[in-house]
């Protein structure tokens, strides 16, 4: 079966589905494709920073109050920052930090770009895609052909895999910057020590960080560093080692250990030049990861709006796709990655040696007030 379209995107986490909701909303025929069928369980701390929820408020027309009775679960202004076991730092942040489930959050989302008018296609795995043609083949044999493309696909994008293949990026470059995370989440009751609130960790992986996220009813506790720093043996380890730390008892770590789940992110191998012809490249599939935090919610969001203001412009005035895509990420995007990866290897040189990071979070936090 051939589907044709104005614009397909691959992929319908939030970069996915916004790109859909902006492009359908202004009349465009638009098809999302994704592997899984929704609602997806989503490896994921869930957090959502300020300047997430401003932007969500922007794009999709809803209000922080809207967004808190829909989609935020939990709501935290309390920071403690660890050097392993050692308190660095303890503070009140005026801006509360927003946690939601990613199932509901990209369903959300999702729903709100298939009521703007996108076709949604799920549980079909694209296998193919011809970059000159704007042809996508997918695993059932079907053929979705589109005048624009739109990588939404993560940090293991097939449409990125395609730049690889004919040479327009470079996957070593990719490779080399990438990072993975592990994840666990647990019922809030079972945490040892204080529930709700927003536990930073160093110490314990190099170029990286450990973390507690407090949501309504579990806790989110995780692990993640640059991957050519360490192997799969010995980040398990490093997790091991840090729930050890928190005061979790051997039958506990050892039901914990079971339902350990990781996966890839971008971590410094931000694509600066996201786009060949007809198809863009947004989100995690482009690399959009802040290099320091991790954080990717906020670039995904942005990022597919810019791709999609890009590809409405050149719908009525071709010519211009590659040009507006990358002034625009050049404009509001990629200064903030660029910073994170330049100060990455300072930060945690500091922060993964105990008497610096005193130092520095004496200097950082001295302003702030303490819970």
């Amino acid at each position: 079966m051939n589907y044709e379209s104005d614009v397909a995107i691959v992929g319908a986490g939030p970069a996915g589905s916004t790109a859909a909701y902006v492009l359908a909303k202004l009349g465009l025929n638009v098809i999302i494709i994704d592997k899984s069928s929704f609602p997806r369980d989503k490896l994921c701390g869930g957090l959502l920073s300020s300047k997430s929820v401003r932007l969500l408020e922007k794009i999709f027309d809803e209000t922080e109050e809207s967004l808190n009775k829909k989609i935020i679960n939990f709501s935290s202004n309390m920071f403690q920052v660890m050097f392993r076991e050692k308190t660095l730092a303890k503070y009140y942040s005026k801006t509360p930090t927003y946690f939601v489930e990613r199932t509901v959050y990209d369903n959300f989302l999702l729903d709100k770009a298939i009521s703007s008018g996108a076709t949604f296609i799920q549980d079909e795995t694209v296998k193919k895609v011809d970059l000159d043609s704007n042809f996508l083949f997918t695993s059932k044999g079907n053929k979705i052909i589109s005048k624009y493309i739109v990588g939404a696909d993560g940090a293991n994008s097939i449409v990125r895999k395609e730049f690889e293949n004919n040479g327009i990026i470079c996957k070593d470059i990719w490779r080399n910057n990438l990072g993975i995370t592990l994840e666990i989440s647990i019922d809030k009751k079972k945490l040892p020590i204080e529930k709700n609130i927003i536990y930073l960790y160093f110490g314990y992986i190099k170029n990286g960080y450990a973390w507690i996220f407090p949501n309504m009813d579990k806790s989110i506790i995780g692990i993640g560093g640059l991957l050519k720093d360490i192997n799969n043996d010995s980040i398990n380890d490093m997790f091991i080692d840090f729930l050890i730390s928190l005061g979790f008892d051997k039958k506990t770590i050892d039901s914990i250990i079971k339902k350990i789940r990781g996966h890839p992110i971008p971590f410094g191998n931000y694509i600066e030049k996201p786009i060949y012809k007809k198809t863009i490249l947004v989100g995690d599939a482009a690399g959009f990861v802040n290099s320091i935090t991790g954080e990717g919610i906020y670039y995904a969001h942005k990022s597919a709006e810019i791709a999609a203001n890009a590809i409405l412009k050149d719908y009525t005035d071709e010519g211009k796709l590659g040009e507006n895509y990358i002034g625009n990420l050049n404009l509001l995007l990629l200064p903030e990655l660029y910073n994170s990866k330049k100060s990455r290897n300072l930060y945690f040189k500091i922060f993964n040696n105990y008497y610096l990071a005193k130092i520095a979070s004496f200097y950082m936090f001295k302003n702030t007030k303490y819970y």
